[in-house]
This record gives structure tokens, C-alpha cells and sequence, in this order.
């Protein structure tokens, strides 16, 4: 090879993985998984929840690993943005996705400040029966 010439073929193989995610991005947004349309209470009630989790101090523990709450909540966003209408509750959010891993089943868990370790699950109905029982007093 000559001065200022680049061997295509590695080039080639580099943009594919990025020419994949584009068209999955885009093939996405065709098919209606991006904007995804929600009863409005049910959505209001998955962002509070989402909320809870960024705004949290607790460690997130997902396949043996742990996250603070800002990547915890940006993971459940991705895999409720790859959901689309396949969840249209919170409580599908919650069983559906939001407690537990896709690769391997394992639950996620959470682990509080105060050392006191449990399943995803009962963390997040117990949230969402705080934000309920605060909607209906309103």
C-alpha cells in the first residue's frame, strides 16, 4: 500500500456494526416501538417509578453486577423503548421487564442504603403503592 491509502476491507467491517444499528434504529421508528402510545395514567405512573429508581441511593444489581440509579434507569428506559406496545401498565412494566434480566432470567435486586437487600419486584410495587395511595387522596 502506498502513502495515504487505508485498507478498505477493515473499514468496510467497522461500518458495518454501525450501519446495523442505524437501520435497527430506523426500522424502530417505522414500526411505531419509538413513541410508543400508553394510557396516559399508566405512563405517568412508569415515569415516577423511573424517576424513583435515577433518584435513588440504593445499588442496582443486575446479572451479579451493580449500578448506581442513573445507569439503572437508563437501562429499564432502553428495554421499555425496545418493549414498545408489548407493555402498556405499569404492572407489566414492572413483571414484564423491569425486574428481571432477558439474558439469563435472573431477578434484579436492589440493594438499599441501610444494607437491606431484595428483589426488584417487591421494591418497585412497594413505590408503586406509595404514588397510588398518594393519587388517591388527590
Amino acid at each position: 500500500m502506498g502513502v495515504g491509502t487505508r485498507d478498505s476491507g477493515l473499514e468496510t467491517r467497522e461500518a458495518i456494526p454501525r450501519l446495523f444499528f442505524l437501520g435497527l434504529v430506523l426500522l424502530l421508528a417505522a414500526t411505531g416501538a419509538v413513541g410508543v402510545s400508553r394510557p396516559a395514567a399508566e405512563q405517568a405512573k412508569i415515569d415516577w417509578l423511573l424517576a424513583e429508581v435515577g433518584n435513588s441511593k440504593a445499588t442496582f444489581v443486575r446479572n451479579g453486577k451493580e449500578y448506581d440509579g442513573a445507569k439503572a434507569m437508563a437501562h429499564l428506559k432502553t428495554k421499555l423503548l425496545f418493549a414498545g406496545r408489548r407493555v402498556q401498565t405499569v404492572r407489566q412494566f414492572i413483571v414484564g421487564i423491569a425486574s428481571h434480566s432477558e439474558e439469563t432470567g435472573k431477578p434484579y435486586e436492589i440493594r438499599l442504603p441501610d444494607g437491606k437487600q431484595q428483589p426488584m419486584l417487591v421494591w418497585l410495587m412497594e413505590r408503586l403503592a406509595v404514588y397510588e395511595k398518594g393519587e388517591s387522596k388527590k
